[in-house]
């Protein structure tokens, strides 16, 4: 098992992935808005200490709806199946953009800004994702990388990320889940690459999900 933290500048968080994160999608915000978010870039991402941690284990598809990871059982769904011929094993994992950056965007949020609170929060997300991009150039293995996939996405029901928490040392990089399969700190994510020498990455196809909430959605 692999755990590690890293710090990144304002320069290297990509303005892009947050204008997306906020919502945008082919466009950018107004220059005030933008003026704004790279004043809070500036303030809170040098406060942030990212960490994430990711196992490898043996992995198999078991139906069209289950795979099997470390012998127990998971229901990603159909969608996330789809996307698994020739998994032979997965890299778990669980990132988080830490409690620092969550005390950071709490007490911001106590000045009663919601145009920036809005915007830390975007911020946060792409923090977070930001673990997941630094698990994948880790990688050094001989097997392909699929994209990564994590309970809540793709009909993956969220209750299960119980039973990836259960594969972790007791509160992984600090991360402790609720009863409702709620993480804390809030920027936190976690889910699986799937691995194998036959496996193939294909991108998201958004437009056969159905699930209009997710805020990944790409609209076709």
């Amino acid at each position: 098992m692999v755990e590690r933290a890293f710090k990144v500048s304002p320069a290297e968080l990509p303005e892009k992935e947050v204008w997306f994160a906020m919502g945008y999608r082919d466009s950018v915000p107004e220059e005030r808005i933008q003026e704004m978010a790279r004043g809070l870039i500036g303030e809170l991402v040098p406060k942030a200490t990212l960490r994430y941690t990711y196992q490898i284990v043996e992995a198999e598809k078991i139906s069209p709806r289950q795979v099997r990871f470390a012998g127990k059982t998971f229901t990603p769904e159909g969608i996330i199946c789809s996307y698994l011929k020739g998994m032979t094993h997965a890299l778990l994992f669980i990132g988080t953009a830490g409690w620092e950056y969550d005390r950071a965007k709490e007490a911001l949020k106590a000045e009663g800004d919601i145009v920036a609170d809005f915007i830390a929060d975007s911020i946060g997300s792409v923090l977070a994702e930001m673990t997941v991009a630094q698990i994948e150039k880790d990688y050094d293995g001989p097997h392909t990388l699929s994209m990564p996939y994590s309970p809540g996405y793709c009909d993956w029901n969220i209750r299960e990320q119980h039973l990836l928490f259960s594969l972790f040392p007791e509160r992984p990089c600090g991360v402790i889940l609720s009863e409702t399969s709620l993480m804390a700190p809030e920027k936190s994510v976690s889910g699986f690459f799937a691995l194998g020498e036959t496996l193939q990455r294909q991108p998201y196809h958004c437009q056969i999900c159905k699930n209009s909430r997710c805020f990944k959605r790409r609209n076709a």
